[in-house]
């Protein structure tokens, strides 16, 4: 008979991306952990470990091709939609399931750590914390959102702020928040500029036109009603002149224009409704 192989083995413990350990459960990590851990850890009684890694090399069978697996360590809190959906940058309030009840967890700037994968894969799994619908997806576009976001200029985001009452509430109209993927801003020039200087601005909102609400969408305008209300907060801005903005639908929107325009960070108000709000086409994940 076969040896099971240690890949099967880890396979057979629920090993995979996004699995939760019991950290209280494992003194053996914590010890390996740095005191700050150590005293977050201390101070919550309960504390969990999901790692980031992807499956295959989470459950490579040579640690000296992957020596390590980074991980997150979160553990239950009182959700705040301050921190949820993956609005705040350094900290976010995700769900997951503890048999079959609906739980939050909190994570944030301490909770990343690189254990040595061949440590790690001594630990079990637990089978009661589950992930709901894009729980996991959202989780892991908040971690890589801190290394991958575009990050605007400050000057250029000066500007903005002076109209963030406004844009905010657009960009939680049902009209962007049911049709639109994604804002995408071209701005020149991409650097920091005195006050004296104007940036130059064209604007793509990303459609996914698929399906009947997709159509009426387009049958009933609702593009231009989008550009025109977008259009009239920019134009009173000061320091930007705004040269173009258009809807476009995904499948138009090329890589070679993706090389140009930057998206403007969204997912989190994309995230509260998972049933009808589009998700930017590299974070839609079925």
């Amino acid at each position: 008979m076969a040896e099971t192989s240690n890949r099967q083995q880890w396979l057979g413990k629920g090993w995979a991306r996004g699995i939760f350990i019991d950290l209280k459960a494992h003194v053996e990590l914590i010890e390996l952990l740095p005191l700050q851990l150590k005293s977050v850890i201390s101070e919550n009684q309960q504390v969990y470990l999901t790692p980031l890694l992807y499956d295959c090399s989470l459950i490579d069978e040579c640690f000296i091709r992957e020596p390590w697996v980074q991980v997150l360590i979160c553990w239950p809190c009182k959700e705040d939609g301050n921190f949820k959906f993956g609005k705040n940058p350094r900290r976010i309030h995700f769900p997951v399931n503890i048999d079959g009840a609906e739980q939050y967890f909190n994570a944030e700037a301490i909770s990343f750590y690189q254990f040595e994968r061949q440590e790690l894969l001594k630990a079990t799994p637990l089978s009661n914390v589950l992930w709901p619908e894009k729980g996991l997806h959202q989780l892991l576009n908040w971690v890589a959102g801190r290394y991958n976001q575009p990050t605007f200029p400050d000057s250029w985001n000066d500007r903005l702020a002076t109209k963030k009452k406004l844009l905010d509430r657009l960009w939680k109209m049902p009209e962007f928040t049911n049709y639109s993927s994604g804002v995408y801003f071209n701005i020149e020039p991409f650097a920091e500029i005195p006050a004296t200087q104007s940036y130059s601005l064209k604007v793509y909102v990303a459609i996914p036109l698929t399906g009947k609400a997709h159509r009426e969408f387009d049958k009933n305008k609702t593009g231009d009603i989008l550009t025109q209300r977008l259009k009239t907060i920019i134009d009173d801005i000061e320091g930007i002149q705004l040269l173009q903005i258009d809807t476009i639908n995904e499948n138009q929107f090329t890589k070679s224009m993706e090389r140009d325009f930057q998206r403007w960070q969204l997912e989190h108000i994309s995230y509260k409704d998972l049933n009808h709000a589009p998700l930017p086409a590299e974070v839609d994940i079925k």
